[in-house]
């Protein structure tokens, strides 16, 4: 790492750091492009971070879970204990001249245990982390195997990439933050712009350029003919005062649209939704979702967490991002080729309620079948269609204009034809369709299958709907074989619902419980874009979204009986006066209250869910800790012996 570049290459930033740092982390960069690279075998997110001086950095951080030996206890009689380690791999750093080194040095972040404090810098960071040097072997192989939203790139474009995602951190809403930071500091810096190195400068990103009618190949002018029974009638004087009115007509006409084009390219050019723009939406309702939501647990002497204790809830609340984002904003033609990849829509935690395990704990798991049914004329017709859609449906397709019924006779002779030998072989077209139609007549039936159906498009023409399967019933006492068959549609999504009953037994859990109410009916709701009640709003945002997990009194994730998905909150309703009367302490303070919470899954359950894979997010977090889930993501593994979803 070249000296004189102060972005910080440590596996964690501290807070007191980040006024003269930014940090994009991967998973929302520019452009929604994801950048990865592999490190001995896995892949990993590559942070981009830049600092204030210009100084840019390309970081990727490996977690490894390392065990170390505690006192043994008679809850870890063996002495062990396992912790996660964050390493960084310095892939290259660009200093403020724009000199590019790849490999670099950076520390390694250990979390402080619960409960103690680390050196006050912020994150909860140790004193001091193992300094781990990459070497610039390592980063080059690194970088040789990075890829961007899953395909593999240059060197060249990986280091672009990295320059754009720079680029765009420079121009944020942190920016800004941290410019007005350093200029309370006295730095003398008030901007944050990334050097360009020379390999930016000489492979830019692709950009796609707006058109220009200027570059539009002239029109050759065109002389009006006399038409097929004119016999030189015409004066040729008229005629030459009609072909000069009607070039000047397109000259003028052409020059217009012309104009139009430019100026038509240049509205729909500022029409584009920018990485800054939809940064933009991402902010736009932090201050709409109206006064702080605050933990709560109700009842107020409970043991939860205590392994003598009893089992519970719990259920966090998140600010909800779009999981789906790049299907709309991303790699059109990957999105096609691969599908779309769910990211997490748990962005970021705000509060947690714990409580009881319900009275009533169900779930079932439904699918969506139908019928589906494909006789065997329109069976043979599809093959033929899917073996060769341009002859087959061309030929089929331009018979239908003239009778629906014509067009499937076409389009199975075609298909007939097609197979036994191609229309362009050696037989001639007359003997291939009287062979097709000898092999179709010599079927018992299927001659008549074939005549029915075309009756039956033919009368459908003149207004008379008689299906083919009456004529036959009616005709011959059969019916033909639809082929009924039961085929998978679509998968389902689950719902929950749960009631609690809970009394206060004095003023503190009192506000326990209203602080609960209150968790749902605030996160359950609409946000706007102000947090001033009656305030105008061009848009609404998306309501909190929650996670239920049922615990073990020890705070460990009951695996007897089913887990739950990211819900939302559809529904909260309170009954005030349970026992069918007002009953109530000082102040109107409700004796007892009952609340129901309906929920809904996000996205339906897949057969992988019930793997000890997953993809993207620890999932592996068992125990109730404080604010437990933040930055975890929604997918976790289950073992075998578990009933999971």
């Amino acid at each position: 790492m070249a000296e004189n570049t102060r972005v910080s290459t440590d596996a964690r930033v501290p807070n007191i750091e980040r006024k003269v740092n930014l940090i994009n982390t991967g998973g929302a960069s520019s452009n929604n492009q994801v950048l990865r690279v592999k490190i001995n075998g896995r892949s990993h997110f590559v942070q981009v971070r830049l600092a204030a001086d210009g100084g840019y950095a390309a970081v990727a951080v490996q977690r490894n879970e390392i065990e170390k030996q505690v006192p043994k206890s008679r809850l870890n009689p063996l002495g062990v204990e396992k912790t996660k380690v964050d390493r960084p791999w310095v892939i290259f750093t660009v200093d403020k001249d724009g000199k590019r080194t790849y490999g670099g040095k950076g520390r390694t972040h250990t979390p402080t245990a619960p409960g103690k404090t680390g050196n006050l810098l912020g994150d909860n960071l140790p004193f001091t982390g193992k300094l781990e040097t990459t070497t610039e072997a390592q980063a080059l192989a690194q970088a040789a195997t990075a890829t961007i939203n899953g395909e593999s790139v240059t060197q060249a474009q990986f280091e672009n990439m990295v320059f754009t995602k720079a680029s765009v951190l420079g121009k944020s809403a942190a920016a800004k933050e941290a410019q007005e930071a350093n200029r309370e500091l006295g730095t003398g810096i008030d901007a944050f712009v990334p050097a360009v190195s020379e390999a930016a400068a000489e492979e830019p990103p692709l950009r796609v350029l707006p058109h220009n009618a200027e570059d539009d190949p002239a029109v050759t002018d065109t002389v009006l003919q006399p038409g097929n029974n004119d016999a030189g009638v015409l004066d040729t004087n008229l005629m030459n005062d009609i072909t000069d009115g009607v070039q000047e007509f397109a000259i003028e006409t052409g020059d217009k649209v012309k104009g139009l084009f430019s100026t038509v390219g240049s509205f729909l050019e500022d029409l584009k939704i920018t990485d800054a723009e939809i940064e933009q939406f991402a902010k736009m309702f932090e201050g709409g979702g109206g006064d702080k939501i605050e933990s709560a647990q109700y009842p107020l002497d409970n043991t939860y967490g205590d392994i003598r204790g009893q089992d519970y809830v719990t259920i966090d609340q998140f600010i909800y991002e779009p999981p789906r984002r790049d299907q709309i904003f991303g790699d059109s033609i990957s999105n096609v080729t691969r599908g779309n990849q769910r990211r997490s829509p748990l962005k970021r935690f705000v509060a947690q309620v714990k409580l009881p395990m319900p009275n009533s704990i169900q779930d079932s798991n439904q699918v969506g079948w139908g019928k589906d049914v494909m006789n065997n004329l329109s069976a043979a017709i599809t093959s033929g269609v899917m073996q060769n859609p341009v002859l087959v449906g061309g030929i089929g397709a331009g018979l239908s204009l003239l009778n629906p019924g014509l067009g499937q006779m076409g389009a199975l002779l075609a298909a007939g034809m097609a197979q036994s030998g191609g229309i362009d072989g050696n037989m001639s077209d007359i003997a291939k369709a009287q062979a097709v139609a000898k092999k179709l007549s010599s079927a018992p039936g299927a001659a008549t299958l074939m005549k029915t159906n075309l009756g039956s498009m033919i009368l459908g023409a003149m207004g008379v709907n008689v299906s083919p399967e009456s004529l036959l019933a009616r005709g011959f006492g059969v019916i033909p074989n639809s082929n009924l068959e039961l085929l998978f549609n679509s998968p389902s999504l689950r719902t929950f619902e749960f009631n609690w009953r809970m009394s206060a037994r004095n003023e503190r859990e009192a506000l326990q419980i209203k602080r609960i109410i209150r968790f749902f009916k605030q996160g359950m709701a609409a946000k706007t874009v102000t947090n001033q009640a009656g305030d105008r709003s061009l848009y609404l945002g998306t309501p909190n979204v929650f996670r239920m997990q049922y615990r073990t009194a020890g705070g460990r994730i009951i695996q007897g009986v089913n887990r739950i998905k990211p819900v939302a909150v559809v529904g909260t309703a309170v009954n005030y006066t349970p026992d069918g009367q007002w009953s109530a302490y000082d102040e109107g303070q409700p004796v007892s209250c009952t609340m129901s919470i309906n929920m809904s899954e996000l996205e339906p359950v897949y057969a992988s869910d019930y793997s000890e894979k997953v993809i993207e997010g620890e999932g592996r977090r068992s125990r109730d800790i404080a604010i437990e889930g933040m930055g975890d993501g929604d997918l976790y593994s289950i073992n075998k012996n578990e009933v999971g979803y």
